[in-house]
């Protein structure tokens, strides 16, 4: 299908003619970007425009491949189905962030020396030998070169302008000594949330209401790797160390009762609490430096999230993102 051409504004329609397809093997897996002037190319090779770079449908279809490659071997089941479904909106939005983020580094004039160049592929090929029989030398530079690019805008526009006081450190320590309980806890975990998927857990939840044994189902029925070692159990947990949702449905539990379905970006899971203890109080005006630590990095990561999301939405909006079918 065509792009919708009377959506182009006129300066961009004259453009459109000169845009340029990235000469074969220009970078890994067709992360590249053509400026608009410079080759030729027919408008249905274009399927994302940010400003004046675009990426051609054989270099995004040339990325889906190796992300699906990549997927298939790390999952299995219900969470490889989910996870394909969502493959092709995943692989536009990643595109679609790399591109501005590869133009962002150009307004800044971001530079990467030939080392830093050399050190990252030596790295990448000391991890994956058998990556130099798939790209050539020149492709896993362009891809480095890109990747630390945007790294480097990163570090500089989100990383670099997260503040983590001590105050914070403190504020966040007496949160989590209100509630000074342990819960010992099990789960059992289905992957997606897909009608197969709520049905599934449905069915186990009934199981274990019926008297069925918690942990004979979490061995033999739950998706999480460890429970054939551990029998679902995870043993004593606080406040955080698990994700929110998990938590909070664990804690708002009584000792014996079985959680209704709790929705993570695991899947869907069903909790169990056994026992619970209460735990010595943090001294948070005296703490420990591990503790410290743990509060820090928490707290780096929730702040660091919320200004990328923010960074990212900001150049969307200053951006001419374009998507064609």
């Amino acid at each position: 299908m065509r792009p919708r051409r009377a959506a182009l504004p006129p300066r961009a329609a004259r453009a459109w003619v000169a845009v340029g397809a990235v000469v074969a093997g220009a970078a890994l897996l067709g992360w590249a970007s053509a400026a608009w002037a410079g080759r030729t190319v027919v408008l249905d090779d274009v399927k994302i425009a940010v400003n004046d770079k675009a990426m051609t449908r054989r270099e995004v279809a040339s990325l889906r491949q190796f992300q699906e490659q990549q997927i298939r071997q790390a999952h299995t089941g219900s969470e490889l189905e989910q996870r394909l479904r969502s493959l092709d909106q995943e692989i536009v939005k990643q595109i679609v962030e790399d591109l501005l983020l590869e133009a962002y580094a150009t307004q800044l004039r971001v530079e990467v020396s030939d080392k830093d160049i050399e050190e990252r592929v030596d790295a990448i090929v000391a991890r994956q030998p058998d990556i130099q029989e798939q790209y050539s030398d020149e492709q896993l530079k362009t891809f480095v070169l890109k990747e630390l690019l945007r790294r480097r805008v990163l570090a500089r526009e989100v990383d670099g302008r997260v503040r983590v006081s001590q105050d914070d450190v403190i504020a966040a320590c007496r949160r989590q000594t209100l509630d000074n309980r342990e819960l010992d806890v099990g789960h059992i975990l289905v992957r997606g949330e897909d009608p197969a998927a709520r049905r599934r857990v449905a069915e186990l939840r009934a199981q274990l209401l019926a008297g069925a044994d918690f942990e004979e189902l979490a061995t033999k029925h739950s998706e999480d790797p460890s429970a054939a070692s551990n029998r679902g159990r995870l043993g004593f947990i606080g406040r955080g160390q698990f994700v929110k949702p998990f938590e909070d449905a664990a804690f708002a539990l009584s000792v014996g009762a079985i959680s209704e379905p709790v929705p993570t970006q695991f899947g869907l899971h069903l909790i169990k609490v056994f026992a619970q203890r209460e735990k010595g109080r943090l001294d948070c005006a005296q703490m420990d430096d591990v503790t410290r630590q743990s509060l820090e990095n928490q707290l780096f990561a929730k702040q660091r999230e919320a200004r990328l999301q923010s960074f990212m939405e900001r150049l969307r909006r200053q951006a001419d993102v374009r998507v064609f079918d």
